[in-house]
């Protein structure tokens, strides 16, 4: 079973210590995924009382029809209505996750395959829109 809290506290880890090492790519790679676990484990903590933390599947009924979102944002929102709610409420927290989601007109996931640092004005404003996503949404899962 998967554990997103832990494996979000984990990547947020990863994510400075490679933010600090000048690591940019990998910075924004990890910092895409740490906030993908972020918004898993949020999902999982609105799931009913009594249901499995796991995805439907086809060979799965954990007890709820929620399936994994794989590396979209957009599909983690879909599955979480007051957080998807709450955002909407808020441009400038779509203005980071999609920053965040697509650091360098790319998606997270895929920029593992590029051999090119960004520039610093592109790498800054990815920085800031990662860190204050981060702690909103930290802050968004002790309310929600």
């Amino acid at each position: 079973m998967e554990d997103y809290q832990g494996a979000f506290i984990e990547r947020h880890t990863d994510t400075e210590t490679l933010c600090q090492s000048g690591r940019k790519i990998a910075a924004m790679h990890f910092g895409g995924i740490t906030i993908e676990c972020l918004l898993k484990a949020m999902i999982f903590a609105s799931l009913p009382k009594g249901a499995t933390q796991e995805w439907m599947n086809d060979s799965n009924n954990p007890g709820h029809t929620i399936t994994n979102p794989k590396h979209s944002y957009h599909e983690a929102l879909r599955r979480h209505n007051r957080l998807r709610s709450r955002i909407e409420s808020f441009p400038t927290v779509r203005r980071w996750l999609d920053e965040v989601e697509n650091p360098i007109s790319q998606h997270f996931i895929d920029i593992r395959y590029s051999g090119i640092d960004p520039d610093d004005t592109k790498y800054k404003r990815w920085l800031n829109a990662y860190q204050r996503l981060r702690k909103w949404l930290q802050k968004q899962a002790t309310q929600l």
